[in-house]
């Protein structure tokens, strides 16, 4: 009877921490920029494809590039 219940806990941890390792992979994913716009911030441009354009008016990376999430803002340097 008590190796049941031992057996029981275990089971039932272990159903816990798979279900905790799942939910730690569907975090959104981290902003990812397109390679056409890498470039261009290489050469210190800003993209001139018209889908990163549009996509940067709204903040978010071109996904049709290959870009993902949102575009992150660079911190302002302290004068």
């Amino acid at each position: 009877m008590k190796s049941s219940k031992i057996l029981a806990a275990l089971v039932a941890a272990s159903v816990l921490a798979v279900g905790l390792a799942f939910a730690a992979d569907t975090k959104a994913p981290a902003a990812k920029v397109a390679g056409c716009c890498a470039k261009a911030q290489a050469d210190g441009k800003a993209c001139s494809h018209g889908c990163c354009v549009e996509a940067a008016k709204g903040g978010d990376n071109c996904t049709k590039c290959g870009g993902a999430g949102k575009v992150e803002k660079k911190a302002e340097a302290k004068k």
